[in-house]
This record gives structure tokens, sequence and C-alpha cells, in this order.
């Protein structure tokens, strides 16, 4: 990790900044930030903002503070904390994010360090991998220099779909038991495992499977919260019933980032009322295999 290095951009030459892992009692200021950045960048954009206040912000930090599978890195100027990034190291692919800088000291140079930070942190890794949205071509630009590569194009989808269910399937909640089966799924279309988030959301979100005669033919691991949002389906018509009977049992809208060239579901989507939010772009550094079944990332994903 950094030690105290002098930043000679964006006006805070004669300062030092420094770069250390990060502590639960670090979620005030993380959070004030991951709010007031992702809020900042949607406003110029036009777009609604994915974090609904500072409070939900702390919430967001203090929670991946805890989680021991999470690394968080903070940047500090003055002792004062000014930004923070995160990887999720529950898996084999290492997850990205939340990334955010101050947007008093953005274009410092401190974006770049809190990447770099995480990227030595996941050397060896299979693969790391995280999602930004589109419209932030300073972020994109950021993570192309770093080495990520554009592998999917995602638009954010937010509804209540009505479509029938597939001919003998049913909806209904996950449990630790349908877990291998969903790993299963998931290595088929990805070759690679997600056992640890499909543990944690069936401990802590509201994941619902796709089942018929028993088999499982699709997940989702929080149809109601798109960023912790990760799924896979045999096929697109059974991401769609999964979809439509993921809306029949919960009061929200269900929500997911839907990759641009499942072209079907996408058509289905918006013949069910959906509507699209805003893009963004999964990007990968290191292995990636282009899905075998039909996806749908989280944010990290």
């Amino acid at each position: 990790m950094d030690t105290h290095q002098p930043v000679a951009a964006g006006g805070t030459a004669g300062r030092s900044v420094m770069l250390r892992p990060g502590e639960a009692g670090d979620a005030e200021a993380c959070g004030r930030i991951i709010h007031d950045a992702f809020a900042g960048i949607a406003a110029a954009h036009g777009f609604p903002k994915d974090i609904a206040s500072r409070e939900a912000g702390t919430g967001l930090a203090r929670a991946l503070l805890g989680d021991p599978k999470t690394f968080a890195v903070v940047a500090e100027i003055d002792g004062a904390v000014v930004g923070s990034n995160f990887v999720g190291e529950g898996d084999e692919v290492r997850g990205v994010g939340p990334l955010t800088v101050d947007p008093a000291w953005q274009g410092a140079g401190l974006g770049r360090r809190l990447v770099r930070a995480v990227l030595d942190r996941s050397h060896g890794a299979t693969s790391v991998r995280l999602v930004q949205d589109a419209f932030n071509t300073r972020s994109l630009s950021l993570y192309a220099a770093l080495g990520f590569e554009v592998k999917a194009p995602l638009f954010l989808v937010r509804g209540k779909p009505q479509g029938e269910l597939p001919a003998g399937a049913e909806v209904r909640p996950m449990t630790e038991a349908d877990i291998p089966a969903c790993d299963a799924l998931c290595h088929s279309a990805h070759a690679m495992a997600r056992t640890h988030e499909l543990r944690m959301a069936v401990q802590h979100l509201s994941p619902m499977v796709l089942e018929r005669r028993g088999r499982i033919l699709g997940y989702l691991t929080a149809p109601g919260c798109w960023p912790m949002n990760h799924g896979v389906a045999e096929t697109e018509q059974d991401m769609a019933g999964l979809l439509a009977g993921a809306a029949a049992a919960q009061r929200a809208p269900v929500s997911l980032l839907l990759p641009g060239r499942q072209a079907g579901l996408l058509r289905w989507c918006l013949s069910q009322g959906m509507q699209v939010v805003k893009p963004m772009t999964l990007m990968s550094r290191g292995a990636y295999r282009v899905p075998a079944r039909c996806w749908v990332p989280s944010v990290l994903y």
C-alpha cells in the first residue's frame, strides 16, 4: 500500500496523499463521497442517481467495509478521506467497485491510484471485472488505460413485466439447497463459479429461481436491486419467465443490467412496459469467456 506521496494536480501541490486499507470507521466519509460522486456525474449527464442519499451511501460503505471477503482501500489527504475503492474477493473472479473520489479532489490522479491499488491486490487472479456508466467517458478511459477491455454493452432496465411462465415451471425463493444447482448453471454459462455470492444472496437478499420438475432453469440473486442482481438462465424465454415471476412475487419493480446483445430478451422487456434507464458497460482484465447462456451481470460483473 502507498505511503505518503506528493500530489501535483488539481490544486493539491504541496500536500500529500496516503492510500491505506479501509476501516469500519471510514463508513460515513466513504458513504458521503460515494453518494456525492455518483450523484454529480449522473446530474451532469441528465440521468437519475443510483444512491438515493448520503445515508444510503453510508449504508453501502458500511456493508462493504464489514464484509471479510471485500478488500477496501481509501485515499487520504491531510488526514481526511477523499476517495475509496473496493474489490470483492469471495470468488475466483475479482469484482471492482464502487470507485469514487470526492468531487473537490477529482482530476488529481487519485482514481488511477485507487484502481492500481486493487489491481495490485488482485495480482494472480484469473480475471478482474467491473461495470461502469457508459456515459462516464472519464472512467471508461481510466479503466481502458489500465488494461480493462469492453466485453458487453449493458442497459439498466426496470419495470413490472407480466409475461407467462414456461409450461410446467414455477418461480420461488432460492434456498441454501439450491446453491449447487445454481452454481452449476453459472459455470455452464461463464466457466467460473460464484458460490460465495450465491450464499450471500440467500443470507441477505431475496434471490429467486425458475424451476421445472425439480430442475432449476434460471436464477436471479436480487430481482429488486440491480447492483446486486446477477443471474443465469438456460434460455431467454426462461429468463423472461423468471423476471415475470419475480415481478409477481414482490411489490417493487424488478431491475437488471441486460446485455444489449440479448436482443430478444430486450424486445420482450420493452413489450412488457419495462424502461431503459441508462447504458452501462462491462469491462474485464484477464480471462473472459463469452457467456454460453442467457445471463445478467451485477454491478461488479
